[in-house]
């Protein structure tokens, strides 16, 4: 049985996305995953958010399941002994298993109505009308409305009730998380061939390739001539340097191309 914490995101290097679902009330992943270089950024962003909420309610069924199993055994006594370090008995103390027994009971007791269907679902349990035998409730299912718009990059939305909550800002892990896949969709370190197709504009290459600057001519055929552009090595800045002090890049553009900022 798959538990929230199988349900990982992304596979294949951070490549591929899940598409997580619910079918008869179970965590799958019937769809084809979402492509990390070809898919649009919203379907992304709007796939993690879909993903992060199906594991929120599979996190709480297997919290409800571990209680059923839990408080299905003999209640353990209320309080155990105390000894001291000599092994003298000083008194008794609260015994973490029965206090962890109650919790099961009590998290079992107050269960939401939401809960309780899905887990009905799940165990294709769901309330039959005595007379005819026929179901009395529909399946639990989860369909999410369209989503909302905001920046993938910097924020999210979460799944509450079947509706999306007001845009929020991304938590520290999942900033981790986007970070990664980021880093799959525009990499870092490319061929010389990919920096001119993903990052500079045709009218830019046009540009940097006919220049007769010596400068600009030494540092083209350089870059050319490497096996890879690494946005993060000192020497690629130099280089857009040299094509914006001959005026063939501005500097928000030498800028936005460090940055790894794909071309509109």
């Amino acid at each position: 049985m798959i538990r929230a914490t199988d349900m990982i995101d992304a596979y294949k290097g951070d490549s591929l996305v899940y598409r997580w679902s619910l079918v008869d009330g179970r965590p799958r992943c019937a769809d084809h995953p979402a492509d990390v270089a070809t898919a649009s950024l919203a379907d992304i962003a709007g796939q993690l958010a879909i993903n992060r909420a199906i594991r929120a309610l599979q996190a709480q069924v297997d919290a409800y399941d571990d209680a059923v199993l839990l408080a299905s055994r003999p209640e353990p006594d209320a309080t155990v002994p105390l000894f001291d370090d000599a092994g003298a008995h000083v008194g008794d103390q609260p015994n973490p298993a029965h206090a962890a027994w109650a919790a099961a009971g009590a998290l079992l007791a107050n269960a939401p109505a939401e809960l309780l269907h899905l887990i009905r679902t799940r165990d294709d349990a769901l309330e039959t009308d005595p007379a005819t035998g026929l179901l009395a409730e529909a399946p639990f299912e989860l369909v999410p409305p369209p989503l909302p718009t905001f920046d993938p990059a910097t924020e999210t939305v979460d799944l509450v009730a079947g509706a999306w909550s007001d845009v929020r800002p991304l938590t520290a892990e999942e900033a981790t998380a986007c970070r990664a896949l980021m880093l799959v969709r525009w990499p870092r370190v490319m061929t010389p061939r990919d920096a001119i197709a993903y990052l500079l504009t045709p009218a830019e290459w046009l540009a940097i390739s006919t220049s007769s600057d010596p400068e600009v001519r030494a540092t083209r055929q350089a870059a050319l001539g490497a096996n890879t552009v690494d946005l993060d090595n000192p020497a690629t800045a130099a280089a857009l340097q040299v094509f914006q002090m001959a005026g063939l890049l501005s500097s928000e553009r030498a800028k936005a191309i460090l940055a790894g900022e794909r071309r509109a």
